[in-house]
């Protein structure tokens, strides 16, 4: 008896914790309509949803949208337009990190429904682009399992995650996942933005391991943007009444083997339908669907997150994309970041087509490479070494774009060398092959490539050491069918200073190797 009189008080503090932590987003998001679905862009600045049944909607479900104020509080949610309402139900499934693309419901062929699916579109001047559909190896067998499906584009851009009801009586929900086979290289006549996922191919959706269960429910799964960390709502066995939101960690690239899922607790989940929920970058706080003292129906709900159920920390990279000649933006750029240890592309974006401006999300635990890519360019890289975990951070980096013709001069950034050696390493391989790529197109281009060191210790061995270098990035080109003949080799050593030797910082800005174009 004395020891449940005590756990009578620690029942109450858990319940008045759970509803300190839990906020309704009032009347200026939620309605005696239901909110459902919602997406928190990654800065934490725009919050898009599904509002089911509101008179005003051309659908039973049409788009929602909700800016946030200066004040820290969200306006009044507005409709969308067309294209991303056309009086069929609709839905954003994602938002790309920097918000210049949206990932909507049904499959859109130049800009008509075509049938269940997937699609795309980029943010324009004034509005957005038509939506086109992306390729999905056998989708609509999949879609056609049961009433309702959904999807998420994880923040690499190369992983999609679904949910699929079967045709039960219950509707039960499966987890499944896609990988992108190949990329889009192509852009419509007269569209200046193009996404690299709009006529991509991917792979036949598979069911997710052991994460699906066969007497319960698996839905709106969320790959939080450390790319480990997934949530998704279920009624297994270990929920507080009906659907509850769970936690599952990614334990190998096979996307097969998760730990054992946990439930998030009474500090995110209610005894009712909890669904669908959503981070920004940051990860501190959650939006999510509960109907756990709603408004009318579902209601979208905020909940402030204890660090443990955070997810891993990552890094939020935004800037611009600038023509280094003219210093102009380049809207419609692609951005492709890598993994320079691996030597492989890991995620994919593009620039808003009018600003130039992009944003990324990366994970911890990677020495990354990042760049712009546009025709009739020749891209600068930026590297970022994150390798060692460390907090949460958001950091500016513009990029760069140099024009392709004769006297331009490219910093190749992501050429990395032993400290006083020649031998190229590893990480520098992804840079030079896309060295090779541009030469291999372009086969008039003829380049001097230099090199240059810092003043630490004598000239003559810095010269030495600069010569020696660019060597051997001659000998890299060659050995990849570049010929000989078309590349010309210039140490300068310590002589061509570009920044303070005073500095450890402008001592690195002065160790570089950088090509110029000598005919094209």
């Amino acid at each position: 008896m004395r020891s449940f009189l005590l756990s009578i008080p620690a029942i109450l503090f858990t319940l008045s914790l759970a509803a300190q932590n839990r906020e309704n987003l009032g009347p200026a998001i939620n309605s005696a309509a239901g909110e459902i679905s919602p997406l928190i862009s990654a800065d934490g600045k725009t919050l898009y949803f599904i509002r089911d049944g509101d008179p005003k909607n051309k659908a039973g479900q049409d788009i929602w949208f909700s800016t946030l104020g200066s004040d820290g509080n969200w306006k009044e949610a507005i409709k969308a337009g067309s294209p991303l309402n056309q009086g069929k139900n609709s839905g954003v499934l994602n938002v790309s990190a920097d918000g210049n693309q949206l990932m909507i419901k049904g499959a859109y062929v130049n800009g008509e429904f075509e049938s269940a699916g997937i699609s795309m579109v980029i943010k324009e001047k004034k509005s957005w682009s038509e939506p086109e559909k992306i390729e999905i190896r056998n989708f609509e067998n999949y879609s056609k399992l049961g009433k309702y499906y959904g999807a998420f584009l994880c923040s690499d851009g190369r992983t999609m995650l679904f949910y699929f009801t079967d045709n039960s009586n219950k509707g039960l929900g499966d987890l499944y996942v896609s990988h992108l086979i190949r990329k889009s290289t192509s852009t419509k006549k007269g569209q200046k933005n193009s996404s690299p996922f709009t006529h991509s191919q991917w792979s036949e959706p598979k069911k997710m391991g052991s994460l699906n269960t066969k007497e319960f429910d698996e839905m709106s799964p969320f790959l939080a943007p450390d790319g480990v960390t997934l949530y998704f709502s279920s009624n297994r066995s270990g929920s507080f009444g009906s659907n509850d939101i769970w936690k599952s960690k990614r334990l190998d690239e096979s996307w097969e083997k998760w730990s054992e899922p946990v439930n998030m607790g009474s500090s995110i989940n209610t005894s009712e339908w909890d669904a669908y929920y959503s981070l920004d970058a940051k990860g501190e706080e959650a939006y999510m669907v509960s109907w756990k003292n709603s408004m009318g129906a579902a209601d979208i709900v905020k909940i402030a997150l204890s660090k443990e159920n955070r997810p891993d920390p990552v890094v939020l990279i935004s800037g611009k994309v600038f023509n280094a000649l003219t210093k102009e933006p380049v809207g419609g750029a692609r951005i492709e970041y890598e993994d320079l240890l691996e030597g492989k592309t890991v995620g994919y974006t593009v620039s808003n087509s009018e600003t130039g401006e992009y944003k990324i999300v990366l994970p911890y635990g990677k020495n990354y490479g990042f760049l712009g890519l546009a025709d009739a360019f020749i891209s600068v890289s930026d590297n970022l070494d994150l390798i060692q975990v460390a907090e949460y951070k958001e950091i500016a980096r513009d990029l760069y774009l140099v024009p392709l013709t004769v006297g331009s001069t490219i910093r190749l950034n992501n050429i990395f060398f032993d400290f006083g050696k020649a031998t190229l390493r590893t990480e520098s391989f992804p840079e030079l092959d896309r060295l090779v790529a541009y030469m291999a197109k372009n086969t008039a281009m003829e380049i001097e490539i230099a090199g240059h060191t810092d003043n630490i210790g004598s000239a003559a061995a810095n010269l030495q050491l600069s010569e020696e270098r660019v060597s051997s990035v001659m000998a890299y080109l060659v050995s990849k069918g570049i010929k000989g003949t078309r590349i010309k080799t210039k140490g300068y050593g310590e002589t061509k200073a570009i920044a303070s030797n005073e500095t450890e910082e402008g001592q690195q800005m002065n160790r570089r190797v950088e090509f110029t174009i000598l005919k094209n």
